[in-house]
């Protein structure tokens, strides 16, 4: 068998598993057609425990989303470069993200209702006695069926022990007879999934009560914990309840290129087998970037995908009146064939008062000079059509994050003069402050960009981790004199200057 075939132990000495590409590759040794029937057997299993996982919620794609009823960011992320002069636009961000893991009242009639129309059951206030000479506890719960076999119900339980003072706890369990799992829903953590061999347990040392409560009591003890429960993860409103809202904090931007120093700050060593992952990658989707960029993203600026040109889909600009003021202004227009448009950007050079065009206002003729280099004459309509062509191509620049400045100019510039007229970094720190004892601070930099709707990066789960790896990191970023966003700062506007100086 080429030592595929596997016992548990040979002569005495226990023998270790081997992986996936070393069974494939003693597969290779085999005969075609044993070869064939082990490679099927493997492909069939494979796929009954992918399809089992998915069906018991154990299928884990390596990316853990973070859940909750409502998830947001408790602000714009702090933002470090840490690379220096070798990569001084690469920034790594760390995001505070919030959880409001609980399940309100509402959410959970709905559920009930929705797998009692989906299974046909009811919660009854019933209680079932499956006490016998073996077990003299306090019983398991569900359809007796016989003395030894009995199934889960699907309702409404309470923990009502004494220690619990300040309320009872109120479960809801769903069971599918197939599954190895129940789905339990509580008001401060919402839903996760438990074996059934862990609640009879529970049920067997009175964690639950044995008898299901009415939807009635249910809803009033879900409502009192719900609101209880309105506060940090780390509190507790009683006795084994946290409450529903934890902070997680997640490192995302340009993280790969730093990836070992962070693992080597978060003290996970890859050579150590026995050492425990202290991260994960996560998914975080949020509700409130929106209102994070409000400040960030005019609220004039049409939506990119605002494709109409028609008058009155363009954004209104103010129109021409012949006067000097108009010199200088911009105007677009468009070529346009089956099968592409192209839209060129111009400028107005002069304007003549000759009164050729009696029917518009002002009625003279306005000189234009476009970038493919043609100049044309146009009267006021055309042009004041032209300036909002303009004027909507402008916004769509600004609402994709540029500059209104750079999204208006007519001008073409050198890669040194288009630097002079970007964004300068903004450290924390002022021109020749140190921070001796936070030290992440001389390599943190105002985040100047648009806060996304979704990130994915590293979060380490333990309390205070991320502090340490700021620190630990920066520490050892300063010994080897790798450039602070001062540093870069400094040399950003040198650069400018020099540019600038060029350009005159």
């Amino acid at each position: 068998d080429v030592g595929i075939s596997q016992t548990t132990v040979i002569e005495g000495k226990s023998r270790t598993s081997f992986g996936v590409p070393k069974f494939l590759n003693r597969l290779l040794g085999m005969n075609m057609k044993r070869q064939g029937l082990v490679f099927d057997y493997f492909i069939k299993t494979l796929d009954a425990e992918i399809a089992s996982a998915k069906s018991e919620g154990k299928y884990d794609l390596g990316i853990k989303t973070l859940k909750g009823q409502k998830v947001t960011f408790n602000g714009p992320p702090q933002s470090f470069c840490f690379r220096g002069l070798t990569a001084p636009n690469e920034t790594v961000e760390l995001y505070s993200v919030q959880q409001d893991k609980g399940m309100s009242p509402e959410d959970a009639m709905k559920m009930y209702n929705e797998l009692k129309e989906s299974t046909g059951t009811e919660n009854e206030d019933t209680v079932v006695d499956v006490t016998d000479s073996s077990n003299q506890g306090q019983g398991w719960f569900g359809s007796y069926r016989s003395r030894r076999k009995f199934d889960i119900q699907t309702g409404f339980y309470v923990d009502n022990r004494d220690y619990l003072t300040v309320t009872e706890k109120v479960f809801f369990i769903h069971s599918d007879p197939k599954a190895e799992k129940c789905l339990v829903a509580r008001p401060n953590t919402g839903k996760k999934l438990e074996l059934k061999t862990s609640l009879k347990a529970k049920f067997n040392k009175g964690a639950f009560s044995k008898k299901q409560v009415s939807v009635e009591r249910a809803m009033k003890i879900w409502e009192r914990e719900y609101e209880l429960a309105d506060c940090p993860y780390s509190d507790q409103y009683q006795v084994s309840c946290p409450g529903r809202h934890e902070e997680s904090y997640v490192f995302a931007g340009s993280i790969v290129p730093v990836l070992n120093k962070i693992l080597k700050a978060g003290r996970y060593y890859k050579d150590s087998e026995k050492t425990k992952k202290p991260f994960m990658v996560v998914r975080a989707e949020v509700s409130n970037a929106p209102e994070l960029n409000a400040d960030i993203i005019p609220q004039q600026a049409p939506s990119p995908d605002h494709g109409g040109d028609s008058d009155d889909e363009m954004l209104v600009a103010d129109p021409v009146t012949g006067d000097e003021e108009d010199i200088g202004l911009g105007v677009a227009r468009e070529l346009a064939n089956k099968t592409s448009k192209v839209r060129f950007r111009g400028t107005i050079t002069k304007y003549h008062d000759d009164d050729k065009n009696p029917e518009c206002d002002p009625s003279g003729t306005f000189f234009v000079k476009f970038s493919d280099g043609r100049k044309l004459t146009m009267d006021a309509d055309q042009v004041n059509h032209g300036r909002r062509k303009f004027e909507k191509e402008v916004n769509r620049l600004v609402h994709c994050g540029m500059p209104r400045e750079d999204a208006s100019s007519m001008s073409e510039h050198t890669k040194g003069a288009s630097l002079s007229r970007s964004k300068l970094r903004k450290p924390i720190l002022d021109d020749g402050e140190e921070d001796p004892e936070e030290y992440e601070r001389n390599f943190e930099q105002e985040f100047l960009d648009a806060v996304p709707d979704s990130i994915v990066g590293l979060c380490f789960w333990r309390n205070g981790l991320h502090e340490m790896i700021l620190e630990d990191l920066s520490k050892e970023l300063l010994a080897k004199g790798v450039e602070t966003t001062r540093s870069l700062l400094n040399l950003e506007k040198m650069e400018r200057q020099n540019a600038q100086k060029k350009e005159d």
